[in-house]
């Protein structure tokens, strides 16, 4: 378990978060106290594949239609 305080850990977040990724907890302290936890996601989250989680949202895009019309039709329409 790493512990760093909250202002320390803005200038090294990257660092935090790639420790994270490796198993490691990281408390985040303000004024001597825990106030947060940075840690790897667990359950459906954990180990998700970044290609397929793009491509379902593409297509759930592609599927967002309202009767006839292109939602993005819509908003642009709406901006002219």
């Amino acid at each position: 378990m790493i512990t760093v305080g909250i202002f320390e850990a803005k200038a090294s977040l990257g660092q935090l978060a790639q420790s994270a990724a490796e198993g490691e907890v990281v408390v985040l302290t303000r004024r001597g106290k825990p106030v947060a936890e940075i840690r790897a996601p667990e359950g459906e989250f954990a180990g998700a594949d970044v290609a397929q989680t793009i491509s379902a949202l593409r297509k759930l895009r592609r599927a967002n239609r309202v009767g006839e019309f292109d939602v993005a039709e819509l908003v642009a329409e709406g901006r002219r």
